[in-house]
């Protein structure tokens, strides 16, 4: 009886956690448009949340700024900026800045266009003209972008799944093509170790950036997408040669 009772619960269950999405998706634009950018881009959409809050990163801003002091208008790019409040944090350490914001969900895009109202700030859809002529970037952030929650929360994580070391590569042989020769890739938070891509070679850690190697509490993949340790250093700020 105890085993029928806990298979009707979750049968219940299960189907007042679909109502509600649907509630949601229906009655909530932020809902919906995530909803919608899942099922038309897939896979390309791997980080799904779209939290953010203002100045969330402030050393790593500092190092950036500090590390390009002498460029007069450096150009930086927010990849995966969501409703743009790392963008409008980063042109608080760079004034002088022309920043580019990307993302994959246009709610967002939309938000960040409607508090807008700074010439020098600009915001782009991933799969755009814009986005694939950008280039000469002095510094590309990707902070919290290269994960999918349920590689940490699914009960069984030993493996990566949705989001794979070949798509993560993919992305990031992508980006190193808009950075110049001496600037800067920051990544943080992510599945995957940026130095198991074939794009490393051309790196090193900025070591003038005293916190650049800090531990992460998160499980960490392989190359074969296999969990290799629940924890781990890493670096998150790197120069290219």
């Amino acid at each position: 009886m105890e085993n029928i009772r806990f298979r009707m619960e979750a049968f219940f269950y299960n189907i007042a956690k679909r109502l509600w999405l649907c509630f949601c998706v229906v009655t909530k634009a932020e809902q919906r448009s995530s909803f919608l950018t899942k099922i038309r881009f897939g896979k390309a959409c791997h980080q799904r949340a779209t939290f953010t809050v203002p100045s969330r990163y402030p050393l790593l801003f500092q190092a950036c700024a500090d590390y390009l002091a002498s460029t007069k208008q450096p150009k930086v790019m927010s990849f995966g900026c969501s409703i743009g409040e790392e963008v409008f944090s980063i042109g608080q350490y760079l004034p002088h800045a022309t920043i580019v914001g990307v993302d994959i969900n246009r709610w967002c895009l939309r938000q960040c266009r409607k508090k807008n109202k700074n010439p020098n700030f600009t915001f782009v859809h991933r799969f755009s003209k814009d986005f694939e002529n950008a280039s000469s970037f002095d510094a590309i952030f990707c902070l919290a972008v290269f994960q999918r929650t349920e590689n940490r929360t699914n009960q069984d994580n030993s493996k990566a799944s949705g989001f794979m070391f070949d798509e993560f590569e993919s992305e990031i042989t992508m980006l190193d093509k808009k950075l110049r020769p001496g600037g800067l890739l920051i990544i943080d938070h992510a599945d995957f170790s940026f130095e198991e891509t074939g794009v490393a070679k051309k790196y090193q850690p900025l070591k003038s950036f005293e916190h650049n190697k800090i531990q992460r509490f998160r499980p960490l993949f392989d190359r074969e997408n296999w969990k290799i340790a629940e924890e781990h250093d890493s670096y998150r700020v790197f120069v290219k040669c």
